[in-house]
């Protein structure tokens, strides 16, 4: 059996992989010396090393997937589920974009989507439901399982290895409550409605005790799939950062939010293009860490030199009308291989923002060469071109973008 390590075990060089076309070379790094099982693993396919300061580069000559270990996906995603009692916000947004990322990476086997419909709010739940189809069938964010309601939950109480689900006592009289390691957590109210606990614990039961499931929310539930987590071992969080515009935290109590359907409304029509204008919003999103806050600054959408999602897009046109070809882009996997290493390092971290940067930088790469190489009319740099434009394309799909004939 070929030996392989995962990607987090070593790391690019600061100045990332060598792209000197004449002499490609794929080059990892560690701080030191390589520990025993990367020393083994280098041994095992014969890579070259060199020491470089106080880190140890290793020229990898083998194909990125023959020799890293590909992270097991999940069995469910859950990253897309808004409340059906009022109208989407930027946040919500950002929850599409993170999961789509998510789902196109082949992090999950599945999407799921619970959406909560137990509250009275602003908008009625057959305006909110229609809202939420539309918006995932307009972006393509496909929810591939069928979808449940918060209202139709219900725990099966001698489900297998289920805990203890007992009548409150003294300041819990009059609900039912789940004693986890000592803390107790209402399911069932005073008035019978069931708490979002209640709702998360019956759907963990119902998707099966030994699925995995990865769950994205805002940062401020982590204790509560903490405690699902003491429940459903196999589940996993991400808690999403704050999303900011122009770096000011919005609230309703302050009049600053920003709706989703007038954001994209302004982009699509500064851009006359519904999925250029995903692209540039996913770009102030995808370009940071999950956990991260998210800034979007609405005085640079336009700006190619500050908005990265339109940057890409641009990049990736200005290719294509010149004459590049995308001959090889439904390839699953990059030629260049620092991109296919940053791929697997984004599923593995759960950070697709590994991947963008490494777009951004391919991006950068390809604007740099493209000063001073012809492509129209030159077969030889149309065919160098078109690679770079593929592996473009291919990444931007990848992180749920689109591509763009022209910007």
């Amino acid at each position: 059996m070929t030996m392989k390590i995962y990607v987090d075990q070593v790391k690019l060089p600061a100045a990332g992989a060598n792209t000197n076309i004449e002499n490609p070379k794929f080059v990892v790094s560690v701080y030191g010396d390589p520990d025993y099982v990367v020393s083994m693993w280098i041994a095992a396919h014969g890579f070259e090393t060199a020491k470089s300061g106080p880190y140890t580069n290793i020229n990898v000559t083998k194909p990125v997937n023959d020799v890293f270990i590909s992270s097991d996906p999940f069995d469910y995603l859950d990253g897309f589920s808004p409340n059906l009692n009022k109208h989407l916000h930027i946040g919500h947004a950002s929850n599409l974009i993170l999961a789509k990322a998510f789902q196109r990476l082949g992090v999950a086997k599945d999407t799921i989507a619970i959406l909560g419909d137990t509250l009275e709010g602003e908008v009625s739940k057959d305006e909110a439901l229609a809202s939420f189809f539309a918006i995932c069938e307009k972006y393509e964010y496909h929810v591939s399982h069928r979808v449940f309601y918060a209202s139709e939950m219900k725990l099966e109480e001698a489900g297998y290895d289920m805990p203890t689900f007992v009548d409150g006592e003294g300041k819990y009289a009059g609900t039912k409550v789940f004693d986890i390691d000592g803390e107790k957590i209402v399911g069932v109210k005073s008035d019978g409605s069931t708490s979002y606990f209640y709702q998360d614990v019956a759907l963990a039961q119902q998707l099966g005790l030994l699925s995995s499931v990865l769950y994205m929310t805002g940062s401020e539930q982590n204790q509560h799939f903490a405690n699902l987590k003491k429940l459903f071992h196999k589940s996993h969080h991400i808690g999403l950062g704050l999303v900011k515009a122009n770096g000011e935290k919005m609230a309703s109590r302050k009049g600053n939010t920003i709706m989703f359907d007038d954001v994209t409304s302004m982009l699509s029509e500064q851009f006359s293009d519904y999925k250029l204008a995903y692209n540039v919003l996913a770009g102030f999103i995808l370009r940071s860490a999950p956990k991260s806050d998210k800034n979007i600054n609405l005085d640079f959408l336009a700006n190619p030199l500050n908005s990265p999602g339109l940057y890409l897009s641009y990049t990736l046109a200005k290719l294509k009308s010149a004459g590049a070809n995308l001959y090889d882009s439904s390839s699953l996997d990059f030629d260049d291989q620092a991109l296919q290493f940053k791929e697997l390092r984004a599923k593995r971290m759960l950070q697709p923002n590994v991947l963008f940067d490494g777009l951004v930088e391919h991006a950068h790469m390809i604007s740099k060469m493209y000063e001073s190489n012809r492509i129209q009319g030159n077969e030889e740099n149309i065919k160098l071109f078109s690679g770079f434009a593929a592996d473009l394309s291919r990444g931007m799909h990848k992180l749920g973008m689109f591509d763009v004939e022209r910007v």
